[in-house]
């Protein structure tokens, strides 16, 4: 049995990180039994997240985060050395993943090249799947990332916009880096009871017609909106599309953050009761990312802000739109539906979309779900190919 340590993770308080651990460690033992420890910032909430995969979840000893230090023990700095050791003296692979952690839009690049450069120096064999990198502001930042990347044993991004900035602009060797695709893409989804289950408080069913709007607590923090004027945007598409569509939205909080700046419950309700009617409605429950996968896999239509909601929706053959603040939104959503597709039919800039209302008019009335659905679902077995693809690189990096 391989030991793998999974690092990149933040928490599973975000869906979206859920969604990433569980596709990930769920592949690496579709075949043989592999022994997973992921390093997280909570860990006893993603041990119970993780538990139908059998992962051990750990306090990660080379990132501590201010904003999450209530979730996990005190540690000194020699007890966190310590603890690192011990973690990577009987591992075999490290792989990072965490979709968007390298770039300067969050300010924590560096630190999660940490385990990875302590892999390194041990001779440990490294690997980075599914990543969206970059821009990077500060060259030192850049940097550090290529001089990780390229010791690493795999590399693979998951969209072009990622792979031309690192060969064209850091000047990476194409070879050294392969197009993948997000291995959320391979998310089980909850079963059809379960499914029915999380609607019926809503008293809908899954064969009902609905569309799911997936907002954001924590865009405006990157985006420099005030937050009333996102609430007021993301209301009035809400109500427009229950006008224009004749069926109901559901609200989709993906994640459950114990950070009142990025829970999305708080927008969703605030969406619901600004929207005064009962046809926009915000889901209920503590629910697992394959729950919101199978809510998302019955809607007509998905516009989010949130990139695994959107991806939760798309790996299930149902259309989705992005209303994004970087180029992972549209770089994701661009590869997924293949350059057939206008990017400005399946994107919008959130500044935009919140300052200018035609492009509500344009998102509500001008959505060709069904031209979307049919172009997704001719591209999707590809896009799930590359994701396993990377799944087939790691065994043969072990078995090596």
């Amino acid at each position: 049995m391989s030991y793998i340590l999974m690092t990149g993770i933040t928490s599973c308080e975000s869906r979206g990180v859920e969604a990433l651990a569980r596709s990930i460690v769920e592949q690496l033992n579709t075949e043989t039994p592999h022994a997973v420890t992921v390093l997280t910032q909570t860990p006893e909430l993603d041990a119970e997240a993780l538990a139908p995969t059998g992962t051990v979840c750990v306090a990660d000893p080379y990132v501590v985060s201010r904003s999450w230090q209530h979730m996990r023990s005190h540690e000194t700095p020699a007890e966190l050395a310590a603890r690192g050791e011990q973690l990577l003296a009987g591992t075999d692979l490290v792989i990072a993943t965490g979709g968007d952690l390298h770039t300067s839009d969050y300010g924590v690049s560096t630190p999660y090249l940490r385990t990875l450069i302590a892999a390194q120096q041990r001779g440990i064999p490294t690997a980075m799947i599914g990543q969206s990198v970059g821009p990077f502001d500060d060259p030192t930042d850049a940097e550090a990332w290529l001089t990780v990347a390229a010791r690493c044993r795999l590399l693979t991004v998951r969209e072009s916009v990622s792979h031309r900035y690192l060969v064209n602009k850091l000047g990476l060797p194409e070879h050294r880096v392969r197009l993948s695709s997000d291995p959320a893409f391979l998310l089980p989804m909850a079963t059809g009871e379960r499914i029915s289950a999380v609607l019926r408080p809503l008293g809908l069913t899954p064969d009902d017609p609905y569309i799911c709007l997936a907002p954001s607590q924590g865009i405006t923090r990157f985006s420099a909106l005030e937050e009333a004027q996102h609430v007021t945007a993301l209301t009035r598409l809400a109500t427009a599309l229950v006008r224009t569509w004749k069926m109901p939205v559901v609200l989709i909080p993906h994640c459950h953050d114990s950070r009142p700046h990025n829970d999305d419950r708080i927008l969703t309700a605030h969406i619901a009761e600004a929207a005064g009617t009962p046809q926009v409605m915000a889901l209920p429950g503590a629910l697992t990312a394959s729950d919101y996968k199978g809510v998302l896999s019955h809607a007509e239509l998905v516009i989010s802000e949130r990139l695994h909601a959107a991806i939760g929706a798309l790996s299930s053959g149902v259309p989705a739109i992005a209303i994004g603040h970087s180029h992972k939104f549209n770089g994701v959503l661009a590869e997924t539906y293949g350059d057939t597709v206008d990017v400005g039919d399946i994107h919008a800039d959130v500044r935009g979309f919140a300052q200018d209302t035609t492009i509500i008019d344009r998102l509500v009335n001008d959505t060709d779900a069904t031209g979307l659905r049919s172009t997704l679902r001719q591209r999707l077995p590809l896009i799930a190919d590359r994701a396993r693809g990377d799944f087939e690189e790691i065994s043969r990096l072990l078995g090596s």
